[in-house]
């Protein structure tokens, strides 16, 4: 199954050795985000590595096995500019436009817990507790 999957399920499954670090590291999804997510984990790096209760070079470490061992693939604002108007009227937050426009591109759903996204009836977006269900 393919998936978007937006800031708040990468940084749960950094903070945490559980469900959905398990989920991310399944060989069951295919990952994609936009690479804005990157300019957003490092926005908040202190606070995220703070809750991870990690040193922030041990939480960079960590970042980076789990997005080379979940196979993340990062779609670029080029790749996906065409599809960003559409993304911006469609999104219930103005925030993951990108991640609507990741979504638009590839014909596939977001992995996200916000319950806001699923507002609208363009984009399938799926909680973690959906994809277990489903995967069960």
């Amino acid at each position: 199954m393919e998936l978007v999957v937006d800031a708040n399920i990468l940084v749960s499954g950094l903070i945490k050795d559980g469900i959905t670090r398990e989920l991310l590291l399944s060989n069951d999804l295919d990952l994609y985000t936009s690479d804005f997510i990157f300019i957003e984990l490092f926005k908040h790096i202190k606070e995220i590595a703070k809750k991870a209760d990690m040193a922030i070079n041990e939480f960079i470490d960590m970042a980076e096995i789990l997005i080379v061992e979940s196979g993340l693939k990062t779609i670029t604002i080029d790749e996906i500019r065409s599809f960003i108007d559409t993304a911006n009227k469609i999104s219930p937050d103005i925030d993951d436009a990108l991640y609507f426009s990741v979504a638009l591109k590839l014909n596939c759903a977001i992995w996200s817990n916000d319950k806001e996204l699923k507002n609208q009836n363009h984009v399938k977006v799926y909680s973690t507790s959906d994809l277990i269900k489903m995967l069960k």
